[in-house]
Parts: C-alpha cells; structure tokens; sequence
C-alpha cells in the first residue's frame, strides 16, 4: 500500500513565514538607512534607539549594510554612517528623469502669469546652466538661450543651486575665484555671500539686482529631486525697474508654490521609490 506523504507541519509554517520575515528585514535595514539619513556618523545604541531594534539585532543588520557596501563603519569610534554608494542610486533616478519637460508646463504658467522671462537651469561643475528659457511679453525684457552659463554667485537661478550646494563644494568654488565681479553691485565676498544663500535656504527663494547685469533683476527658487537634493532652479527675470522689494517678494513666494508642484511630479514621474513602506523596524 503506497504511503501518502505528508508535509511536515513546522516546514510548511516556516515557508509561510518566509515572504513576511524577509519583507521585515527588509524594512529594518531600511529603518536603518533612514537613521543614517542626515549624513553624519551614529553610534550602534543610536541606531538602536532612533529604530527601537535590539542593539544586537541592530548590530547584525547594520553590519550587513557595511558588507554589502551601503553603509560604512568607524572602528575606532563604533559608529556608522551612510557610503557612497547612495549618490550612484540618486543618480541613477536623476538620470530617468526629464526635468524640462516635467517643468514645462509650470514654466509656462509663471511666464503667462508673471509677463517676464523665467529659466529653468541645472547645476554644472563651476556655474549653473540654463537649459530652457521662456521669454516674457513686455517690451523690454531679459533674454536668456539654452546653453547660456549662470554663474554661482551673482545670479539667482545660481544661487538657487548654489545655497543647496555642501559646503565643501561651495568652498572649493571661493578657492578657485570663482566671484569675479559682474557690475559695480556683484556680491563678490564668500562672508557675505554665505549670508544670501542661508537667507534663502530659510525662505526658499533668493534674487539678485543688477549684480549679473545693469538694468536687469531676477528672483529664482531650487527645484527638488526625489532624493532632497536641489536638481535644478528656475529664475523670473525681467528689467529692473518693475522688481521693486514687494515685486520679488510676491514673485519668490509664487515660485516656491509653482516649485514644489514640479518637485511632487518628479516623484511621480521617477515611479515608486519605497520611503515607509516596507514593513515594519518592528
């Protein structure tokens, strides 16, 4: 009489569990990485802490992501920080995403309802570049042509990108004299510069008036990728007689409104990028 084999009750729970328990993994790791996000070195009971996993259990999977390479360790002091590896990923989505044609329509919106000229500039190596540029209906107007260099410090699209910068870049921009002096009002001192670009992390827009040229005006804000970091900036630019304090004021608030709608369908245009949702630190 043939025997009927029976599966074991104990296996057939544990490949039940198998999906659930690699999805939770899976999700401490990530809660892990998120502790690390700020950039700086934390310590293991840190970690722990900010994850509520037992430091051993913190330990094992922490010590994962430096074997794999996502994450990097400091012997001496016992803590942890994010590698490199990370910028690859960012870039990676960076790369998928056409932030012209994404921002297009926005732009078109500022411009019709600005009447001046806007921008849509992303960083380079030593300045930012413009890579679409709508021209305003008043008769006397900024002009601006895809391919156009603008600098760091005395423009706002540059300085837009610029304040989002790390400080070792933006350091290393001061050394390599970087500030020439456009006109007689370009702001050419890193101190004061430093100063502009603090002010507008704080607001989220920045301007400049006459500094990258005599008659014009231009206030510009950061557009944001899917992993925080400013991709690009767009300016409204236009004479300088029409840019009064309130003027730009008014126009910075507006952009960090039309901006951040840029900002969200960026996220929806790089597709699903998990941030709390996979599982629980738990």
């Amino acid at each position: 009489m043939p025997v009927k084999k029976v599966a074991s009750p104990l296996r057939q729970g544990s490949t039940d569990r198998a999906p659930e328990a690699r999805i939770q993994s899976i999700g401490r790791a990530k809660a892990l990485l998120d502790a690390m996000a700020h950039g700086a070195w934390v310590s293991l009971r840190d970690l722990a802490a900010a994850t509520g996993l037992a430091k051993t259990t913190a330990f094992n999977l922490v010590t994962a992501l430096v074997d794999v390479g996502l994450a990097e360790h400091d012997g001496a002091a016992g803590a942890y920080r994010l590698s490199l590896q990370h910028i690859v990923y960012g870039k990676a989505v960076e790369r998928r995403l056409d932030i012209a044609a994404v921002a297009r329509l926005h732009l078109m919106r500022l411009c019709v309802t600005t009447c001046e000229t806007v921008n849509l500039a992303i960083p380079g190596p030593t300045d930012a570049v413009i890579v679409e540029s709508l021209e305003g209906s008043h008769t006397l107007r900024a002009s601006s042509y895809s391919g156009t260099r603008a600098s760091y410090h005395s423009t706002a699209c540059g300085r837009a990108l610029f304040a989002y910068q790390p400080v070792e870049f933006r350091q290393a921009i001061y050394r390599l004299g970087q500030l020439r002096p456009t006109t007689d009002r370009t702001v050419t001192d890193p101190l004061q510069l430093e100063d502009l670009l603090a002010r507008c992390r704080d607001t989220g827009w920045t301007t400049e008036y006459e500094e990258n040229e005599i008659g014009a005006a231009c206030v510009a804000a950061p557009i944001f990728g899917p992993n925080g970091d400013a991709i690009a900036s767009v300016s409204v630019a236009g004479s300088a007689a029409r840019f009064d304090p309130d003027t730009m004021a008014r126009t910075g608030k507006l952009l960090v409104s039309h901006l951040a709608e840029i900002t969200a369908d960026l996220k929806k245009a790089a597709g699903p990028i998990p941030v709390n949702s996979i599982g629980s630190a738990q």
